[in-house]
């Protein structure tokens, strides 16, 4: 059995993995860690880091998980560092205008704002049907306002622009959060949103096993 440790969006939990079926594959959801007011990305990924016990592991992250995937990588070789509607780097995030990058990075507005779902939220996300609205909801309700805040800083101050070895990206062409134009993924999933590990999960599940397995045994390819 292959363990594969999970790496949620910003303050998601293991909820959003539910529907993905990876063949001879144990999901291990990593819960965010304490984090300090100081770290940036790369200082987070290393308190991340802590909760691996396994040697070149694999890791999957979707969305802001996915962007610490790669901070992990880059402290340690891995199997895979799978990344699924997320950037590899700086140049691949979708940067906010002025004022609002402005407000972001000086963590001016209140935490609770951070966890109020709304249409415009919906829509950004790709969340089309109840059953995805209500999980959105969920996962919202249950996250750190304080925590998603701080991260959505972070995630605007990225500077990398580093690939590490064994990278798998996939990404969705009507991604609203982190732009199509801007990726250059080894998949597309075509109308996958940024939910689509969700909403798409059995394509990005048949990715995945494709990817991960020949006549039943595990393999590996940089790229």
């Amino acid at each position: 059995m292959t363990n594969i440790y999970c790496l949620s969006g910003l303050g998601a939990d293991e909820q959003i993995f539910r529907k993905l079926e990876i063949n001879n594959a144990r999901l291990i959801h990593l819960p965010w860690v304490e984090y300090s007011e100081q770290d940036d990305l790369p200082n987070y990924a290393k308190r991340m880091l802590q909760c691996i016990n396994e040697e070149n592991p694999i890791i999957m992250g979707v969305s802001f998980g996915g962007m610490l995937a790669i901070e992990i990588a880059k402290l340690v070789p891995v199997k895979r560092a799978i990344l699924v509607s997320s950037a590899k780097g700086h140049k691949e995030v979708a940067h906010f205008g002025t004022i609002v990058k402005a407000i972001v990075v000086s963590e001016m507005a209140p935490a609770f704002l951070y966890k109020m779902p709304n249409k415009l939220l919906f829509e950004r996300f790709g969340a089309t049907t109840d059953d995805e609205r209500e999980l959105l909801r969920g996962i919202m309700k249950r996250s750190d306002g304080k925590f998603v805040r701080w991260a959505m800083k972070e995630i605007q101050l990225w500077k990398n622009d580093v690939l590490p070895d064994n990278v798998l990206h996939i990404h969705g062409t009507a991604d609203q959060m982190i732009l199509p134009q801007n990726v250059k993924p080894n998949y597309w999933i075509e109308g996958g949103s940024h939910m689509m590990v969700y909403s798409k999960a059995k394509e990005v599940s048949s990715i995945i096993n494709n990817e991960l397995y020949t006549h039943g045994r595990v393999s590996y390819k940089a790229y």
